[in-house]
């Protein structure tokens, strides 16, 4: 979780540098510096609450239950992204391509969980084979 956290934040700073699109200048709520694209909020949302929902789902036996997680983490993803153009810091593409960033990060961060989680299974298998 915490590497997945923090390869989204350094994943952002890397986009926006290369980026280096510059926020809008219009309807603008509150003032706020930096680059635009993507949206660090957006990538962090999408970041915490994907790894949060994949590491409790095995754990929430009925099927309302796992709804419910998705449902809950989809509208936290959705709702922080919208509030970002709504306080004029950011365009709607500056959010997509901050859930695209973030989606591709989270798949691959899970791919590496899980082919460790095969892996260290795997050698505990072949241990508990040479022992008996």
């Amino acid at each position: 979780m915490v590497a997945a956290i923090a390869g989204s934040a350094i994943l952002n700073g890397i986009l926006k540098n290369f980026f280096q699109r510059v926020r809008p200048d219009f309807h603008r709520l509150i003032e706020i510096g930096g680059y635009s694209f993507p949206s660090g909020h957006a990538m962090n949302a999408f970041t915490v609450y994907s790894i949060v929902s994949f590491l409790l789902w095995r754990h929430i036996p009925s099927r309302l239950g796992r709804w419910t997680l998705i449902i809950i983490s989809s509208v936290m993803i959705v709702a922080i992204g919208i509030s970002r153009i709504y306080l004029g810091v950011h365009y709607p593409s500056d959010i997509i391509g901050g859930y695209f960033a973030s989606g591709f990060w989270i798949a691959t961060a899970i791919l590496f969980f899980q082919y460790y989680q095969e892996k260290r299974y795997n050698k505990n298998i072949k241990q508990e084979k040479e022992i008996s």
